[in-house]
């Protein structure tokens, strides 16, 4: 049997001010067993490293309020302090309208590198994803959309997770701290997000005890938030403040020929549910 990496979500965030991360774990274990990979340490440790092109046009597109947008990003994972970097996640997380996508495929450190440099590597990933469902498609997908868009990666976040699923995985909270941005070109320039992050994922019918731990811990819900965005503010915009997620300059409907053909692009590949109407 394949493993499927893929996942469709709806996403709600939210900011925690009067409750501490203990606390939010605590109260939340009363409702929903925490989930993690590794049975012994229930915090992991999470490593993203984001593409970018010179423009910052995947900052700016979500500056926009771009129904249909995407990223790519390459994770890593620890436990026990330690984050194991020889192995990463690459994953292209599609947002059309209110729902996420993510799509994903096993990477190893050596081939980072030449991943993202173009080359010629996919017999070698490929023997990395054995059973991995669809992987093909989208290594090809996110090939084509690096060298499209001329990515390269520029910023690095770091933070600190507890994760909680129902049995049915019909409902998933993560909880964030300890969040950190930093240049990949110049780690030197650090920045770090004073705030806990919570994020809901559910399918289905919301649960009675979820929208009163919503009240009961004072959740603030943001209608706009992200780490990405956060970073890239921090790292190379800090004028505009960490959580300046508006702005003039970028609200606008004039769409790139690159973003154009990057979604269009998706769009065929993935033959997503709600295909939009997509206008340069």
């Amino acid at each position: 049997m394949k493993e499927d990496t893929s996942f469709r979500r709806s996403e709600n965030k939210f900011i925690v001010l009067e409750h501490t991360f203990d606390e939010i774990q605590e109260e939340l274990e009363k409702h929903i067993p925490v989930h993690s990979f590794h049975t012994e340490y229930p915090l992991t440790l999470i490593e993203t490293t984001y593409l970018e092109d010179s423009d910052f046009t995947t900052f700016k597109e979500y500056l926009s309020r771009r129904k249909f947008r995407f990223k790519i990003r390459f994770r890593c994972y620890g436990y026990n302090g330690k984050l194991n970097k020889n192995d990463f996640w690459v994953e292209l997380k599609i947002k059309q309208k209110a729902i996420s996508y993510k799509k994903r495929f096993k990477l190893t450190k050596n081939l980072f590198i030449p991943f993202i440099s173009g080359e010629n590597i996919y017999e070698k990933v490929s023997k990395i994803n054995e059973g991995v469902k669809g992987f093909k498609k989208i290594y090809k997908l996110t090939e084509e959309l690096i060298k499209l868009n001329n990515f390269k990666p520029v910023l690095i976040t770091s933070y600190e997770r507890v994760a909680f699923q129902s049995k049915n995985k019909s409902v998933r909270i993560t909880v964030d701290r300890n969040i950190s941005h930093k240049s990949y070109q110049n780690p030197s320039i650090y920045k770090k997000l004073r705030a806990i992050v919570l994020e809901s994922k559910i399918s289905g019918k919301i649960p009675k005890w979820y929208k009163a731990e919503e009240s009961k811990l004072a959740l603030l819900p943001q209608k706009r938030f992200s780490k990405y965005t956060t970073g890239i503010n921090s790292i190379y915009f800090p004028a505009r403040g960490v959580y300046n997620f508006y702005t003039n300059y970028a609200e606008t409907k004039i769409m790139g020929e690159k973003t154009y053909n990057s979604l269009k692009l998706i769009e065929q590949s993935l033959k997503l549910k709600k295909p939009m109407k997509i206008k340069k």
